[in-house]
């Protein structure tokens, strides 16, 4: 059974799961570096960093596959000098960690988990959205769901 849903305190361990895991993948393929090593003191910065600012100023929708989380996203709001776009009453963020567990890769389900996270962030106000990668396969997936590029980021606009 296939479930989506926004991310509450309950799920934190399986984010910081998540987040290991793209961690790990993401420098090995970028830097073709190994921190497993790290992967226990990363988990519990991850997990503090959760338990203070989950739903709070990060917001991170899951994807659960008979009960085991396989991909997740999330939008963190930013806090940084204003841009003038606050002056319409738009919330600036950005999408981040977004991950899906290899051997689920090429179901459409990162996209299915953006596009539903992406309509709670309008409910909540966000209306500035963007997003970089450093996956530049991705970017496709990105503009499916509206993303247009400009410059090294892309814009939900």
């Amino acid at each position: 059974m296939k479930q989506i849903l926004i991310a509450d305190k309950n799920n934190i361990d399986d984010i910081t799961r998540l987040r290991v895991f793209m961690q790990l993948e993401d420098w090995k393929r970028t830097l073709n570096t190994d921190y497993t090593q790290y992967s226990e003191k990363f988990g519990k910065i991850t997990k503090k960093y959760l338990i203070h600012n989950l739903n709070k100023s990060i917001f991170f929708a899951l994807m659960y596959i008979d009960g085991e989380a396989v991909s997740m996203c999330a939008v963190e709001e930013v806090e940084q000098l204003p841009q003038i776009t606050v002056c319409a009453g738009d919330r600036h963020c950005n999408v981040v960690s977004v991950y899906t567990i290899p051997k689920y890769r090429g179901n459409g389900f990162g996209q299915k988990l953006i596009a539903y996270l992406l309509r709670f962030a309008k409910e909540k106000g966000f209306n500035d959205i963007t997003l970089t990668t450093n996956a530049p396969d991705a970017a496709h997936i990105y503009e499916k769901i509206g993303f247009r590029k400009i410059s090294d980021k892309y814009f939900l606009g």
